[in-house]
């Protein structure tokens, strides 16, 4: 009988080829075969068991949503290996493999065989069944209708979706289910969460927000809802570092290390840290369980700095690890961690113990991640690779940077042994939408369960095809679109700076708009916009709909700064002159009122589709406040122009209008420390102790006279104008960090402007010192021109700004008209557009 099997099987064969046109599947099967004959599936397929129970059955009918009734339509009939019959039959289609195909497709693969003949799904497992049938899903949703034979299995046995609900939006429980179906049929096995204070435990009720939270009850539901989706939900909580949240609560301040990292020799934090992992371990069913404890910035500076300078970063380190690893041991759980700390200081890795879970994380697209994966390798210690959808302070994520990232990072991880990959979506600026991620979700599902993937055109279809049953490729030709934006230095990176920038002066300030890039970017949004007007999904519409949010927001950000502009302009040219023509200009504010007004409503209706009110008042405050700013001009406009008599128009200063048009690049980012209390500049560059005294990252200490001042990172909103010292004193001085880049060695000339006296610090070496600049122009700080002898490659900027008593405020810029880019405090000069930084 087997053989008769055999031989009809492979007459069956004869008109099979392999790969053809692709099947429309995400993740892209690991082998298919296609056939020439056409069969029609139709939508209504009911499934049977032939090699299962029938309480399995109803399970993946009922997850899968297939009906079980199979007197009409096409009947899939399900089975498990083991039945002779069916395993002979499966052996017949697969043939072409070089192993077994019961070994081949393991735990989570499966065999399905498509044909007038035979309708016929079989794997190893329960999974391996639902994966299938998720596939036989996006087939029949596409209108499949060709004889096919898949052979799939996961490429990694780990694929974890990380999201940040702890530094933003906080994801309502019905949208997490909702994230669950959606990646489940995905293939995605894992779900996590970045979690400082969010959760709710019952031990410590307390610092979780009111309005924003999810309780113990809600995770454990939650993780129950996952399984039915052969799904894991991966416990997380930080352990270490990024504690601020909960060390901002009087009740908690005592265990703080630093103001935002938990002391590791405190009883009182290791008594909290155990009791609250305990508590999450049962709640979350995966066998892992991740403390994080990355970016730990306040080693060695905080109250137990003396112990830690006794023993060294790294034991101290370690040794808070080996107590986290011994809480999640004894919950039964195995322990995962962010690996950057260890791969700053190797010598953790061997104080460690050997069954950690190391998370190597990197964002951005080198040549090699040999060197967030070989310390590792070469120990034989476990890691999972960690690319990410890159969100961090962005108006939408960089998905051209976040695919070359997954592809590569998955696929030299893959090479050399990841038990996995866990891809990140960092939250961190307030306003993101998880309906902007679904692209890259579905890229890091494909590169996870199949390495051999592409990211193509053919992805490209096949996305489109899935997630919104569409063809046409307008979607994604729209975020390709829209992804050009991230060349131009006014909207470098997506960041999100552009939207926190004021679009008016403040009273007796001056606001500095550059709008040399707004045409290219007007040009580039309404392309986008005319491209979605042909992406008609039939579903996951939310998706579309984010994606036209944003596309209008820049839209609207670009016009605005050009009308502002022309507003001032058109005042300051007129003052002093009668009040004639304000009504236009009144109209044209109140245009651009209302449309802020309608896309604000618009934004908090799509946040609470998704999300919990925790932190929407933070994401609604460009709105509030450029709706505010607005209304405070219009009025002041309205109350001149309904005076009596003959009124003439007052200095745009005085109203809110002292704005200034340039096409010159002004630093707006730096790193800055103080101020220091002396009588003449302080002889130190970067720090009097000397451990410390290098170019600085965020965070570091600056000592002077036995005192420590952060340096912390600033972005102003005004277009220029460094102000971050108001009422300093007299005698008092303020440091200023940031890196510029270049290729080439460049003296050019860089324009200072400040309200007292200033030196200037390049690569180390004093090169100018200046007294108060000469008068400007009534718009901007007193500028005066500075040699700066820029050397080839990173150049290390110092600013020493001494105060008026009133402020230290200082503007900064060059004398070039090459573009400038910045990633927040690093300058670049004529940035090679084929690079872009990530966080």
């Amino acid at each position: 009988m087997i053989c008769k099997i055999n031989i009809l099987i492979l007459l069956l064969l004869l008109n099979i080829k392999l790969f053809a046109a692709e099947v429309p599947v995400v993740p892209y099967p690991q082998q298919v075969e296609q056939g020439v004959a056409t069969m029609k599936l139709g939508k209504s397929i009911a499934v049977k068991a032939i090699g299962i129970d029938l309480p399995m059955l109803k399970r993946l009918a009922d997850v899968a949503k297939y009906s079980t009734d199979t007197r009409t339509g096409v009947v899939l009939k399900l089975s498990l290996s083991g039945n002779k019959m069916v395993d002979a039959l499966i052996k017949a289609y697969t043939i072409q493999l070089k192993v077994d195909w019961k070994t081949q497709i393991g735990k989570e693969g499966y065999v399905l065989v498509l044909n007038k003949k035979e309708q016929l799904l079989v794997a190893n497992t329960e999974t391996g069944l639902f994966y299938g049938l998720q596939t036989l899903r996006q087939l029949t949703d596409a209108g499949w209708n060709k004889e096919l034979v898949i052979t799939d299995w996961p490429s990694l046995p780990n694929r974890i979706m990380f999201d940040d609900i702890s530094r933003g939006p906080i994801s309502k429980v019905a949208y997490i289910k909702r994230q669950i179906e959606r990646m489940a049929a995905l293939k995605v096995n894992g779900l996590s969460f970045y979690i400082e204070h969010v959760i709710q435990t019952n031990a410590y009720p307390d610092f979780a927000p009111a309005d924003g939270k999810l309780t113990i009850a809600d995770v454990k539901a939650l993780d129950a809802y996952a399984a039915k989706y052969h799904m894991q939900l991966v416990g997380s909580f930080q352990s270490f570092g990024h504690f601020n949240n909960i060390l901002s609560l009087p009740q908690y301040q005592s265990m703080g290390e630093t103001s935002t990292m938990i002391s590791p020799l405190d009883p009182k934090a290791k008594h909290f840290l155990e009791s609250v992992i305990t508590e999450m371990c049962g709640a979350f069913s995966s066998p892992y369980f991740n403390v994080n404890c990355d970016e730990t910035f306040d080693l060695g500076k905080g109250k137990s700095k003396k112990y830690t300078d006794s023993v060294g970063i790294a034991k101290f380190y370690a040794d808070h690890l080996k107590f986290l690893y011994d809480v999640v041991k004894r919950n039964g759980k195995k322990l995962m961690m962010w690996g950057d700390i260890a791969l700053q200081h190797e010598e953790i890795l061997d104080m460690l113990p050997k069954d950690i879970i190391y998370m190597t994380w990197e964002y951005g697209d080198p040549k090699s991640y040999s060197k967030w994966i070989d310390p590792f390798v070469k120990r034989n210690l476990q890691f999972m690779v960690c690319p990410g959808i890159l969100n961090t302070n962005r108006l939408f994520p960089d998905l051209a940077i976040a695919k070359a990232n997954i592809n590569g990072f998955i696929n030299e991880g893959y090479e050399k042994g990841t038990i996995g990959a866990c891809t990140t979506i960092w939250d961190e600026g307030g306003d993101q939408l998880f309906s902007e991620d679904w692209y890259g979700v579905y890229m890091a599902a494909e590169k996870s369960w199949n390495t051999k993937a592409v990211f193509n055109d053919g992805f490209d279809k096949r996305y489109e095809k899935t997630a919104y049953g569409t063809e046409n490729g307008a979607y994604v030709k729209a975020i390709d679109k829209l992804m050009e934006l991230r060349d131009l230095p006014l909207t470098y990176n997506m960041t999100h700076e552009i939207w926190w920038q004021q679009i008016l002066p403040l009273d007796g300030e001056t606001l500095i708009l550059n709008n040399k890039d707004v045409p290219e970017g007007l040009r580039l949004v309404n392309e986008a916009a005319a491209l979605l007007q042909f992406a008609k999904p039939a579903k996951n519409l939310s998706d579309l709909a984010t994606l036209k949010y944003t596309v209008d927001r820049y839209n609207l950000l670009f016009e605005t700064r050009t009308q502002i502009a022309a507003i001032a302009k058109w005042y300051q040219k007129n003052e002093g002159k009668q009040a004639i023509g304000l009504n236009e200009q009144i109209a044209l504010l109140q245009s651009l009122k209302n449309r802020y007004v309608a896309m604000e409503a618009d934004f908090q209706n799509k946040w609470n589709q998704e999300n919990q009110p925790y932190t929407l008042d933070y994401a609604l405050k460009p709105y509030r406040t450029r709706i505010a700013a607005l209304n405070r001009l219009e009025d002041r406009l309205k109350t001149i122009n309904n005076a009596a008599g003959n009124a003439k128009l007052p200095e745009a200063a005085t109203i809110g209008l002292s704005v200034l048009e340039s096409d010159r690049y002004y630093f707006n980012y730096w790193l800055l420390s103080g101020p220091f209390k002396n009588n003449t500049f302080p002889e130190f560059l970067y720090s009097e102790d000397q451990q410390a005294n290098h170019p600085p990252k965020p965070g570091d200490f600056a000592q002077y006279n036995g005192k420590q001042s952060r340096w912390m990172k600033y972005n102003t909103d005004n277009g220029g104008i460094i102000d971050k010292f108001k009422n300093p004193g007299a005698d008092t001085y303020v440091y200023a960090f940031c890196t510029i880049t270049t290729e080439t060695a460049k003296p050019l000339s860089a324009w200072i402007g400040n309200n007292s006296a200033v030196q200037l610090f390049c690569n180390g070496s004093q090169v100018a010192e200046g007294a108060v600049a000469p008068a400007g122009n009534i718009a901007l700080p007193k500028e005066k021109s500075y040699d700066l002898p820029l050397k080839a490659g990173t150049n290390y900027i110092v600013l020493k700004v001494k105060s008026n008593a009133t402020n230290a405020a200082f503007t900064f810029r060059l004398d070039t008209n090459e573009p400038l880019t910045n990633h927040k405090h690093k300058y670049t000069i004529n940035a090679n557009q084929e690079s872009h930084e990530a966080d």
